[in-house]
């Protein structure tokens, strides 16, 4: 037998290598040796499955998607242990050495890790670089540029109160970033080496993906930190009570690369989807289209991805993961189909169960797109009759099938009764008032309501020169997947109803299949603005003409990716500040440590409660257990919330919280950014037992004791 683990090469560098992954399991001391053993388990072993997915691929797409693949067999493996079983390094360990096992038993490959490592070491190769970059003063420029910008947030962390990042740098920075983008669309126009513009298109997609990671120093948002919080309880305990099949394979990915390199969850957690999506988004769509007919200006057309606001990739959660990865099945698609190697749709399975592990709601239609890919590939006009009416009914299937697993109801309505719950999705939000800004501000919000609209149209024309121009059989198939996922969309918008989630989260359901679109739509965006770089290749004041007004749009969609505070945008979300941490440990110190009282406060002191204390105590109530800090999923201890903070801060409510609750101690914490924050501050003191006040003024804690 010819098989690659009798290779004594791989024998040798894979127990080293094995061996160093596990020694970095079991000493939590350093990060420095646990992040070095996560990329070169990751590299070698990712090479090797390369050769065997991509056997006629270079060196580096064969370790980026082995790579890959990797991950995605770690997920899938731990995953269904974890289900079945629990979490904990020791299995980590066997999944760990299973691994390079399975990699070992593919049949030896004429292709080396280390063959010709000689040329690559070559000091004329280097001479070569450097000429390079010393005569790219443009790239050297920007590069500058966009470190400036990224040491500009850096400076600008901050731990008191953020309602939007914007509100903490200046006009010169969005100057900077105009120019900085200018140099790129520039330079990507000239420029014919294809190593070096990926290589700057990541660079400034990471800036464009992580500005809050960098902003906001305890974090952004709250649904992240209720998985952190989850993730960091299973590290702890092995398991998490009750088992949900859903956000599974994002606990796993992030416990093991905690496991290994020792990065702390809580970072891990942060930057986990925006620095993957700087990365893959360029990676992989250069690689999927530069594989067919698209090689040509389509750098310029990459950088511009985010013309289209991605604000659903620049903070991790399961869904903003699994979109990412859904985001990587549509472009594989494209690069399978201009294929002939048998073994591809390997690949095409394992993430597509990855994404179901991680988010059922994004995985299960990414599955189903594959299968009908299949099934048109065969016959095209039974997967045209099949396709929309399976992707119509797909999710409020899941969904129905998830409520008879809980024992919940699943109400269906009629949707004409119910339209402006699907139109409410493309309205204004409701805290931007138009009429409020000058005409400057208008026009601006005018167009970030017209970029997805804008986005469809240019996309379209992509769609027309894929059909007339390039003859792509595949925009056939991608075109009949969108209206499906359009009226499923309308469907679960209008018609599909469960009286236990709040509406916002309802509406949730259809704002995914709608995402879904537009990044199916996104290869034609891409296209066509290939398109229009290719038209002024030769064109050297076209070209410096459309970079300019390009990176203004660019520059305008960074602004709307991330919460805006301006004339007309009036966003009221928060963060969770140092108080508010401060706050919650106050009240614990008040009661040594023993959590037998409840909290009614907002999100974000109770986000700060679950990042501190994790799923600590809950409290047995007649409708269930209830979380010691009130969290607005529609319990009664958030309502009891809202009464005291829209109604009136009385005692009696705090009273009947304590007895829903089955304790005698209760905390009401108010802050300063929740208007009138004066009023409900003086009102509260009047019936309290004890109150104080803490961080200069930024959060008030009072206290109530139940007598009886």
């Amino acid at each position: 037998m010819n098989r690659l683990i009798l290779n004594g090469k791989y024998i040798i560098l894979s127990l080293l290598i094995t061996t160093h992954t596990i020694w970095a399991i079991h000493n939590p001391q350093s990060v420095y040796w646990g992040v070095t053993a996560l990329c070169l388990y990751y590299l070698f072993f990712g090479f090797y499955a390369g050769i065997f997915l991509l056997p006629k691929e270079n060196r580096f797409w064969k370790m980026i998607f082995g790579a890959l693949s990797t991950m995605f067999v770690q997920i899938i493996f731990l995953t269904i242990i974890y289900w079945f079983y629990q979490f904990n390094a020791n299995i980590l360990i066997v999944i760990t050495v299973l691994i390079p096992i399975l990699i070992g038993l593919q049949k030896q490959q004429p292709d080396d890790i280390f063959a010709n490592v000689e040329k690559i070491l070559d000091y004329d190769s280097y001479v070569q670089v450097k000429s390079y970059l010393g005569t790219k003063f443009f790239s050297f420029l920007f590069i500058l540029f966009d470190l400036a910008l990224f040491f500009t947030l850096w400076q600008r962390q901050s731990t008191d109160t953020i309602i939007s990042p914007w509100k903490l740098v200046g006009p010169r920075f969005f100057i900077l970033f105009f120019i900085s983008t200018l140099l790129l669309l520039w330079i990507l126009q000239k420029s014919k080496e294809k190593a070096w513009n990926v290589f700057l298109i990541i660079i400034h997609s990471l800036l464009i993906l992580n500005v809050c990671q960098i902003v906001y120093a305890l974090g952004f948002g709250f649904d992240p930190i209720i998985h952190e919080s989850a993730e960091k309880w299973i590290a702890q305990n092995g398991v998490i009570a009750p088992k949900e099949p859903y956000y599974l394979g994002q606990y796993m990915l992030v416990l093991t690369w905690n496991f290994i390199s020792h990065l702390k969850i809580t970072a891990l957690d942060q930057y986990l989807v925006p620095m993957m999506s700087g990365i893959i988004l360029p990676l992989v769509s250069y690689f999927s289209l530069s594989r067919t007919k698209y090689a040509d200006k389509l750098f310029p057309a990459l950088a511009l991805i985010p013309l289209l606001p991605l604000s659903f990739l620049i903070m991790t959660t399961p869904n903003n993961l699994a979109l990412l990865l859904f985001f990587m099945v549509i472009f594989w698609l494209w690069y399978e189909e201009s294929q002939t190697n048998s073994r591809i749709w390997i690949f095409s399975v394992l993430l597509i169960i990855a994404i179901t592990l991680i988010h059922p709601f994004i995985g299960l239609p990414a599955g189903l797109i594959y299968l009908l890919y299949k099934l048109w590939q065969r016959n095209s006009l039974i997967s045209y009759f099949v396709g929309v009416p399976s992707l119509i009914v797909i999710i409020p299937l899941t969904l129905y099938a998830n409520a008879l697993r809980l024992g919940e109801r699943m109400i269906l309505g009629n949707p004409l009764n119910n339209l402006n719950n699907f139109l409410s999705i493309f309205n204004f939000p409701h805290w931007i008032w138009l009429d409020k800004g000058n005409l400057a501000w208008q026009a601006l919000y005018i167009y970030r309501q017209a970029i997805v609209g804008l986005f469809v149209i240019v996309a379209g024309y992509g769609m027309y020169l894929a059909i007339k121009k390039y003859q792509e059989k595949i925009t056939w198939f991608l075109i009949m997947l969108i209206p499906g996922l359009f009226i499923g969309a309308f469907v679960l918008a209008t018609a599909v109803n469960f009286p236990v989630v709040i509406s916002y989260e309802q509406k949730s359901y259809a704002t995914r299949l709608l995402q879904m679109i537009l990044i199916i739509l996104l290869p034609f965006f891409i296209i066509a603005l290939r398109e229009l770089f290719i038209i002024i290749r030769k064109k050297t004041f076209w070209q410096f003409f459309v970079a300019t007004f390009f990176a203004l749009l660019l520059l305008i969609s960074w602004y709307f990716t991330y919460p805006t505070r301006d004339p007309i945008s009036f966003y009221t979300g928060y963060n969770i500040r140092a108080v508010d941490i401060q706050t919650i440990h106050f009240i614990d110190n008040r009661n040594k440590g023993v959590k037998d009282y409840i909290v009614l406060s907002n999100q974000y002191i109770a986000a700060a409660a679950l990042r501190e204390f994790s799923f600590a105590k809950y409290f047995d109530t007649a409708i269930g257990q209830e979380y010691f800090y009130s969290i607005p999923t529609g319990g009664p201890l958030y309502q009891y919330f809202r009464k005291m903070v829209y109604e009136q801060p009385k005692r009696q409510w705090m009273e009947e919280a304590m007895r829903f609750a089955g304790v005698k101690k209760a905390y009401f914490v108010h802050t300063n950014y929740w208007a009138p924050a004066g009023e409900i501050r003086d009102a509260a003191k009047l019936e309290a037992d004890k109150w104080w006040e803490l961080g200069e003024g930024r959060t008030w804690v009072y206290e109530y004791v139940l007598d009886k």
